[in-house]
């Protein structure tokens, strides 16, 4: 439930999904909530309301969990320190469902990072801020992934994403579902279905020495699943420069927000920004301070009117990439 967004526009689980795996728990006599950390500038009731959740668990007689008030727990793991909220510690089985989708900054969002999720939003925030850099931000959600690895990962594929994601791109028909109980392993298969490269999502690159041999799978072979044409995000920061030459090279690659003239000024980017990058003065669209920004696309993915476009810097534009197959 990344935002307050209609299912019919690919950002968030569809419900649908959801439910069904809501009933197999029941058969399988489990006793289930739905619980998540959606973007925390906009009121959660709102999201549960307009991404039909709410709905949802009434229909179902489920428990719908709100985790920025449920507690939570600190971590501190391969060097990275962050809080888990406690009913994703506490529950006997973690089911992880994401959403198959695009991401301007990872280039793909899948089950490992959905896990971030599980992190209360008001701490989440500062996520970036403390981990500015991108190699170093993919091993913190690798991390959250070690502390909260879920027994079970079903990926919504019938309607994914492409393109700007995680929510200003296009939904795209994929019409299939994935599910792993190795959460790592569905997203490299997501990769090579959606010919994403897999070190071009850097929450994955902390895994790939123990995934040499392709990942076996049964039903529907992916190849046969794989769409003609998958549009990546226009910026393609995952397959980066190395990280001692980008450290070098800092002040030549960037990629920051563009304001476009359609923006509603509403201050959902401005109030997103964890680095107070985005200033705003009111009924006014908000103002970048470069200096600031750490292109952490936040302002982006929580733009109701895909009014934010990323830009990139000259010497980032050469290893671009707008299409993928």
């Amino acid at each position: 439930m990344l935002t307050d967004r209609t299912p019919d526009q690919a950002v968030t689980t569809h419900p649908a999904v959801v439910r069904a795996v809501l009933r197999l728990a029941r058969e399988a006599g489990g006793r289930p909530r739905v619980a998540d950390s959606p973007a925390n500038v906009v009121k959660i009731e709102q999201v549960w309301e307009k991404t039909g959740f709410a709905a949802l668990c009434a229909e179902e007689g489920v428990e719908l969990v709100n985790l920025e008030k449920a507690g939570s727990k600190r971590f501190e793991v391969d060097g990275f320190a962050f809080q888990i909220a406690r009913p994703a510690l506490e529950a006997d089985v973690l089911i992880n469902c994401p959403k198959v989708k695009t991401h301007t900054l990872t280039i793909l969002t899948g089950a490992v990072k959905n896990l971030c999720g599980t992190a209360p939003g008001f701490l989440k925030t500062n996520f970036h801020k403390l981990y500015p850099r991108l190699a170093e931000f993919g091993r913190l959600l690798a991390a959250i992934y070690k502390t909260v690895p879920p027994a079970l990962s079903v990926a919504d594929g019938v309607w994914g994403m492409e393109g700007e994601g995680p929510a200003g791109g296009g939904p795209i028909r994929l019409g299939f579902l994935a599910a792993f109980a190795d959460a790592v392993a569905l997203d490299l298969v997501l990769c090579d279905l959606l010919r994403v490269p897999r070190r071009a999502a850097p929450y994955l690159r902390p895994f790939l020495s123990r995934y040499t041999a392709p990942v076996p799978t049964v039903g529907e072979s992916p190849l046969g699943l794989a769409p003609p044409k998958f549009r990546a995000p226009g910026i393609l920061r995952g397959q980066l420069i190395p990280g001692p030459l980008a450290r070098l090279l800092g002040p030549l690659i960037w990629i920051r927000p563009r304001i476009m003239e359609h923006c509603a000024a509403c201050g959902r980017c401005a109030r997103s920004c964890p680095t107070g990058a985005l200033s705003q003065e009111p009924g006014r669209p908000p103002r970048l301070h470069p200096a600031e920004c750490v292109g952490c696309c936040c302002c982006h993915e929580i733009c109701p009117e895909k009014a934010i476009r990323m830009i990139q810097s000259r010497l980032l534009t050469l290893v671009k990439g707008k299409e993928i197959g």
